[in-house]
């Protein structure tokens, strides 16, 4: 496993119909263009925390992958929430193809966004694991 093919494993997702029939835009979390729908969105951010080699010099990792959503503000939590349970639906306790170990999810509430006061913030963070090749 490298940076580059557990990165992949977890973008392929992303490619897929059930995320993108819920209308939902995801960019890189350095992401600096156009954002097309800036009422709602989410960032991603893929944070391998720690790697190891097995038996033979095969990396592993373990990590977060950490979804930042946003959406309007002065609406409550329930989008925010909905996009967390489409985001479980897709990876909570599963092993993506040629990929990560994913555990449970859990969705910590940020508030009021420090850069656009229209926006509500959340993360959906995940932990992952992966054992070589």
């Amino acid at each position: 496993m490298t940076f580059t093919s557990l990165k992949a494993a977890i973008e392929l997702v992303f490619s897929g119909s059930s995320w993108t029939t819920n209308n939902i835009s995801i960019y890189p979390d350095n992401y600096q263009g156009t954002i097309s729908n800036q009422n709602e969105f989410c960032r991603l951010n893929i944070l391998p925390a720690s790697s190891g080699s097995n038996y033979g010099g095969s990396k592993n990792f373990s990590g977060s992958m950490i979804v930042s959503i946003y959406v309007k503000a002065g609406e409550g939590q329930s989008r925010m929430m909905a996009i967390a349970d489409i985001l479980d639906v897709l990876f909570a306790n599963k092993k993506l193809n040629n990929g990560p170990e994913l555990g449970s999810s859990y969705l910590q509430i940020g508030g009021i966004d420090s850069a656009n006061s229209a926006l509500y913030t959340a993360q959906y963070v995940i932990p992952f694991k992966t054992y070589g090749e």
